[in-house]
């Protein structure tokens, strides 16, 4: 609290206060004349004012040095990016008014903790909910998928098509449910996070099995191409493979529907950034790997590129497959950050899309941002 905002706010009462005095001086004067004396001389009024200012100065001081600590830290936690967050460090009042100013703030503060208790209860809650739910229909997904296959083997051949495009929309199911509970499990990310060393040809292989079936379906050729002298790095194996399948996934959607059968390939590459950065003309010694997901399907349009990370964002390329929902790609690009890697784009439309994770050092929970 600044002194001139102080007298400020206390000018009526340092105004009062002196014409009280001036007042009094007056009052003298005349009882002075009408009893026949000489009045006060020039020396007694200001000896008279001087007293009432010397009495005045020091009552101002100690009730600005009682006012300015509350205040000014009233101040700066209004000034803060949470300041109801630190309503507990409000020093202790002093005065009636910084009681009263005090005793509003905390009353605010408990008002605001229980409001955010009640909410994070309704959240954690959904969550749960969420999860058992997504489990629990795994089950049917998985039954569908046995008795379809099983099915196969006895029935005609229109049944087998039949059976064929049922096993296709059960598998659109269960990435559904695999991407709502990636949704619903990063919101609780610190308590879901375990780094290790992961070796990211292992994995990307694991991940193209996952998706066999459709690569077999839509004739997609996957390949894995490794040229890193250490494809192994440090990662959360779960988080990372999720992203990678969405990834894997979105390259199988826009892939099936390129106009040339020429196009339906799909590349893997796991390489280290100073080579990839020496073969550009660059020298670099940065110690990272690189994974990308390259495909030669429909592509990105150019205006699409900067919103594809952006929720519920599907772009021109969303109607050509109508299942997309727009948050694959957002999951997978805050997963990446949070674990203290990055996801960048590369498109040309009608000339296939690159998807990479740069991983930033190999030293174990090097980035890892945890919330």
């Amino acid at each position: 609290m600044k002194i001139r905002e102080y007298l400020a706010a206390r000018l009526g009462f340092v105004v009062a206060h002196l014409l009280a005095g001036a007042l009094c001086i007056a009052v003298i004067q005349l009882d002075l004349l009408s009893t026949g004396g000489l009045g006060l001389t020039r020396g007694s009024s200001t000896y008279i004012a001087l007293l009432h200012l010397a009495m005045l100065v020091p009552a101002l001081a100690a009730d600005y040095s009682k006012q300015n600590r509350f205040y000014t830290r009233m101040r700066e936690i209004a000034q803060a990016p949470d300041p109801l967050d630190h309503v507990p460090l409000l020093p202790g009042a002093k005065t009636a008014e910084q009681r009263i100013a005090g005793e509003f703030a905390h009353s605010a503060y408990s008002h605001y903790t229980s409001e955010m208790l009640t909410r994070d209860e309704r959240s954690q809650f959904h969550i749960d909910f969420t999860n058992r739910w997504a489990h629990a229909m795994k089950t049917p997904v998985s039954v569908i998928d046995l008795l379809v296959q099983q099915s196969r083997e006895t029935e005609s051949q229109e049944m087998c098509a039949l059976f064929e495009s049922i096993q296709e929309e059960n598998e659109r199911i269960a990435h559904g449910l695999d991407m709502m509970l990636g949704m619903a499990r990063q919101e609780r990310f610190s308590v879901d996070l375990f780094p290790e060393r992961v070796d990211l040809a292992e994995l990307a292989r694991e991940v193209i099995n996952k998706h066999k079936k459709e690569f077999i379906r839509y004739s997609i050729y996957p390949r894995i191409e490794v040229t890193a002298g250490n494809a192994c790095v440090e990662t959360d194996r779960k988080w990372i493979a999720f992203v990678i399948d969405q990834l894997l996934s979105n390259a199988i959607k826009y892939t099936r529907v390129a106009p040339s059968d020429d196009n339906k390939r799909l590349l893997i590459r796991i390489e280290d950034k100073i080579k990839a950065e020496a073969d550009a003309g660059t020298s670099a010694s940065v110690d990272a790997v690189m994974l990308t997901v390259e495909d030669w399907g429909v592509g990105i349009p150019e205006h699409d590129l900067p919103r594809i990370f952006d929720p519920f964002f599907t772009g021109e390329n969303g109607r050509l497959a109508p299942e997309s929902t727009g948050m694959g790609l957002f999951l997978a690009n805050r997963i990446s950050r949070e674990l203290g890697h990055s996801l960048t784009v590369r498109s040309e439309r009608g000339r296939g899309t690159a998807m990479t994770i740069t991983f930033a050092s190999r030293v174990i929970t090097s980035g890892i941002a945890v919330k």
